[in-house]
């Protein structure tokens, strides 16, 4: 996942009466924590959102046998020699590296799960000595967007270490490059999910306006909804429908930004998987779905 944020940058806010303290923590007032997928249309719109202001410009219901290759990359931009804040796991490029053997990738008909394992020994040194293999996928060169509504419905995992996420990243990764993190979950904390939002002011240090811990009621239970409302001056995070986090002001991405949805095992954050974790860690993602306001 992207660095975590530094605090010291204003327009943090709660949603709904919250407080806009970097790291405090609310109960959201869920009531979809469904063992099943949603199998409705994309066109049934958002549920944060009213509908009929907005228009479907993206989406994957994970329908299929295999990862939309017109949609989604498998690796990151940046290939996988870079690894990123400490984390412990290697990402397989099933599209274009058949040398691991393993596809983290399930899809059912319903949803797809990305399920990390332990490294087998065979393939230690294809996966760089990284003790755990994953996935990730992003719509990097393939699809972007500058303002929006974009949800997802998933299941997490639990256990210390996993760290499953949905966010988003500046298309062109210069100037300020922000990163949106529509949900992160520490799955040693399985309760909550974060909200998190960072960019890079004009001397190059990392910045946020805050982040916010949100408590969901049957997490553990099924699937949930995790979604973000995107201007140019707000950003309104929301659990199952319920506004949980608000940023305001001049800091908001005005940049084009595309998905990315991964499991990392381990790393600065989540810390080491312990003994309550236990494999395959799965993720699962029964949609993805950016909409626009109509007239922009």
């Amino acid at each position: 996942d992207g660095a975590d944020g530094a605090d010291g940058a204003d327009g943090a806010d709660g949603a709904d009466g919250a407080d806009g303290a970097d790291g405090s923590t609310d109960a959201a007032q869920t009531d979809s924590g469904d063992s099943e997928p949603n199998t409705g249309a994309a066109n049934e719109g958002p549920s944060g959102v009213d509908l009929a202001e907005y228009q479907l410009i993206f989406s994957d219901e994970f329908n299929g046998s295999s990862i939309d290759a017109t949609k989604w990359n498998t690796q990151y931009v940046w290939g996988p020699e870079l690894v990123i804040n400490g984390e412990q796991q290697h990402y397989v490029d099933v599209q274009n590296d058949a040398a691991i053997g393993y596809n983290p990738f399930t899809l059912n008909g319903e949803y797809v799960t990305i399920e990390a394992i332990e490294t087998p020994a065979e393939v230690n040194a294809a996966a760089g000595g990284q003790p755990y293999l994953s996935g990730v996928l992003t719509t990097a060169g393939k699809f972007d967007m500058t303002y929006g509504y974009i949800e997802m419905r998933a299941r997490l995992p639990q256990g210390s270490g996993t760290w499953p996420a949905l966010w988003m990243l500046s298309s062109e990764f210069i100037d300020l490059k922000p990163q949106m993190f529509i949900m992160e979950h520490d799955g040693g904390r399985p309760t909550s999910v974060f909200h998190n939002y960072n960019y890079h002011d004009e001397d190059g240090n990392l910045r946020s306006p805050g982040q916010r811990e949100v408590l969901v009621d049957g997490i553990e239970d099924g699937f949930h909804n995790y979604a973000v409302s995107w201007d140019e001056q707000e950003l309104l995070f929301f659990v199952d429908g319920t506004p949980t986090f608000r940023i305001i002001g001049e800091n908001v991405s005005r940049q084009a930004m595309y998905l990315i949805v991964n499991l990392a095992i381990g790393g600065l954050w989540p810390g080491e998987p312990g003994n309550d974790t236990t494999y395959p860690v799965q993720y699962s993602i029964d949609y993805i779905r950016a909409y626009q306001r109509i007239g922009g």
